[in-house]
């Protein structure tokens, strides 16, 4: 496979990323029958990348990562006999489908029924003690490096289904998990039910970075497992990451940042920290699959709404920016245009506007803006949502972002579409950086 290059003045992350895995051989002593397993890797475009060769050691699989920059790297929960040709279940070709066995796996990520991490991790020492109390072997507890935790049996069914024909196997090894599924659920646990039943499901290797914060996926002990959310997040915490930083009159949210980890690295910002470590979710300006952006001017939460609207629209006019949303979590003020532009235009609107994001975007190649919450540990607001105050139309000139437009839209705000050409991907590819904060 060719190997994707990327600007890593605007995006630094791939070069950490291959830094950090020439420097670090992934252990694989937690995966059995390294040999059977598929591995496929996300790549720095959002698509995955289907290893074509037979993995067998953690050597193999350096060389693979030393040729593809991956985001994430991840493994079938499944054995294979030819996990390297692996195809869908309709294929008729029986020698890409020789299924043997499957780790019985637990996926607990925060969600609308577990409201933060340290829900989450005590739904993770239920799913452990729920397993014991069976019998089954618990290969590895893990922090996957975001919002959630990965527990991992071996299979409890593999000797008894063993004679069986492979696709019949999968078949009795589907129907097993699900009966499991429903007694675990009966003892309300909470966890992704589909991760459990699913024989072709893969799963972030232990030791891999997750390009969602920029920690690692970190195998923990039960005493780990039992400890507080913060110490979690530091043994996944490495140092040889480099943190790059951001501008100094950049402020990301409230309470301020000095270390946030994202799509871009962990981005350090000012000024000094607060004790608590909190959730917040951001997206950038990028328009995937182009090299365009669209405009989002910042300002500050004390500045007047009347003189900042008469800098807005006097903005619009000059460069047919369409119709303007602004939001507002009562410390930022964020107007943002759909239009897709180059970066040098919009570092432009950036400038005439002074928007506090200028620096950012200049040395970054993207501005980040706050979605969503910034959550504690222990699930406390410790800000709200930015919302929408006003929205200031205009006839919009040119292109536009497909990207964004989709995403508001799912949001519930209404975009005028009238007579716009758009451009980019769908809102799936849109760059959100969850991001921890500390």
């Amino acid at each position: 496979m060719k190997k994707t290059t990327i600007d890593t003045q605007q995006n630094p992350l791939p070069g950490q990323i291959e830094s950090f895995y020439k420097s670090n051989i992934i252990d694989l002593k937690l995966i059995q029958e390294v040999k059977f397993r598929h591995f496929r890797f996300r790549l720095l475009d959002g698509y995955f990348y289907k290893v074509k060769r037979k993995i067998r050691d953690s050597s193999d699989l350096q060389k693979c990562l030393a040729e593809v920059t991956p985001l994430d790297v991840y493994y079938s929960t499944a054995c294979w006999l030819n996990p390297h040709i692996i195809a869908s279940r309709l294929d008729k070709d029986i020698l890409k489908n020789i299924y043997i066995s499957c780790d019985l796996s637990f996926d607990i990520d925060v969600s609308n029924k577990v409201n933060n991490l340290l829900e989450a991790k005590h739904q993770a020492i239920a799913v452990n003690d729920f397993l014991a109390e069976k019998g089954f072997k618990i290969r590895y507890s893990a922090f996957s490096g975001s919002k959630g935790f990965h527990i991992v049996c071996d299979d409890p069914w593999k000797d008894e289904n063993a004679e069986m024909e492979p696709k019949k196997r999968e078949i009795k090894a589907i129907d097993e998990r699900k009966k499991l599924v429903k007694e675990a659920r009966d003892n309300k646990i909470i966890f992704d039910e589909k991760v459990t039943v699913d024989t072709r499901r893969i799963i972030r290797i232990p030791g891999t970075i997750n390009s969602k914060t920029g920690l690692i996926c970190t195998p923990l002990s039960r005493k780990e497992l039992e400890s507080d959310t913060e110490t979690i997040l530091k043994l996944a915490t490495r140092e040889d990451i480099t943190a790059l930083r951001i501008p100094e009159n950049r402020e990301m949210t409230a309470p301020s940042a000095n270390k946030i980890s994202g799509f871009l690295g962990r981005l350090g910002v000012r000024p000094k920290p607060k004790e608590k470590i909190n959730y917040s979710t951001f997206y950038t300006n990028n328009i995937p699959e182009t090299r365009l952006k669209i405009p989002i001017i910042e300002f500050e939460g004390w500045m007047q709404r009347e003189k900042m609207y008469l800098v807005i629209e006097k903005a619009q006019r000059q460069y047919g920016l369409g119709d303007i949303h602004i939001f507002s979590d009562d410390e930022k003020y964020w107007a943002v245009s759909i239009k897709a532009l180059s970066q040098r235009r919009v570092e432009k609107i950036l400038q005439f506007t002074s928007s506090t994001n200028l620096n950012q975007c200049k040395k970054y190649g993207c501005t980040y803006t706050r979605i969503g919450k910034s959550i504690g540990v222990n699930g406390e607001v410790i800000q709200s949502e930015p919302i929408l105050i006003k929205t200031i139309t205009l006839k919009l000139c040119g292109q536009a972002s497909r990207t964004h437009l989709e995403f508001f839209q799912s949001l519930g705000i209404s975009i005028n579409q009238k007579n716009i050409t758009l451009c980019g991907a769908g809102k799936e590819k849109l760059e959100l950086i969850h991001a921890i904060i500390e």
